[in-house]
């Protein structure tokens, strides 16, 4: 499996569906192993979730209000033998704590998604 990272630029008043587009290979790849869905903007539901090629019983949904830190909730996730991918936003994380977060990723092989809820200027 390769490492990806990819930065999706949306604004936050967009759809759940323009929100939360992952790529779908990424996701297939996950060999049955965790997708974990840390802090997502939005409500996740089994139907989002499968519209973007996510099994609903193989996803771990961390909310905002169950996460003290984010970064660290995100390097703890990447060092997890039993998830493969990780999707997350950018909000709350400083350009240096996305470099931090994915280069763990690429040390443990994990897939790294996050989205970006930030305005274009």
């Amino acid at each position: 499996m390769q490492t990806k990272s990819i930065m999706y630029n949306a604004n936050t008043t967009t759809h759940d569906s323009d929100v939360m587009s992952v790529n779908k290979k990424i996701i297939e790849d996950s060999d049955g192993q965790w997708t974990a869905i840390i802090a997502p903007p939005m409500t996740i539901t089994a139907a989002l979730l499968s519209q973007h090629g996510i099994n609903a019983d193989s996803a771990l949904i961390i909310h905002k209000a169950k996460i003290n830190n984010k970064f660290h909730t995100l390097l703890k996730a990447a060092q997890s033998p039993t998830i493969s991918t990780i999707v997350t936003w950018d909000d709350e994380l400083t350009s240096d704590e996305i470099f931090q977060v994915k280069a763990t990723m690429k040390a443990y092989n994990t897939e790294c998604v996050i989205q970006s809820n930030k305005k274009l200027h």
